[in-house]
């Protein structure tokens, strides 16, 4: 009875408890130790290809920050918060369209 509900081995290739290959287990195992060293070396090539901590600032891709990253959004935040602020102040410093006018550093015309 128990060999009558052995999975078959079709099945036993899809739960991938056998590999889908005519050679031999020993071939098999020089088989998936290969492709397990080329992948390893394709991640190291792709690792030592990847650009410095200084080049991404370079590039604007991180910013120059030694604050956590828990804490550089806020510090943008507050950064954005503080230019928004100088830029009311100098609004409301400016001289109304009229006295430009007098002091002929604008036409009238505009």
């Amino acid at each position: 009875r128990k060999l009558e509900k052995r999975p078959t081995r079709q099945e036993l290739i899809d739960h991938n408890v056998l590999k889908n290959s005519n050679a031999s287990p020993a071939v098999q195992a020089a088989q998936l130790k290969l492709a397990h060293s080329q992948l390893e070396d394709q991640l190291e090539r792709k690792l030592g290809n990847r650009p410095t901590r200084q080049e991404l600032i370079d590039h604007n891709v991180l910013k120059d920050s030694n604050l956590a990253p828990a804490l550089q959004a806020k510090e943008a935040e507050l950064g954005r918060s503080l230019l928004e602020d100088q830029l009311e102040r100098k609004l409301e410093n400016r001289p109304p369209r009229e006295k430009l006018v007098e002091q002929h550093i604008i036409t009238d015309e505009c």
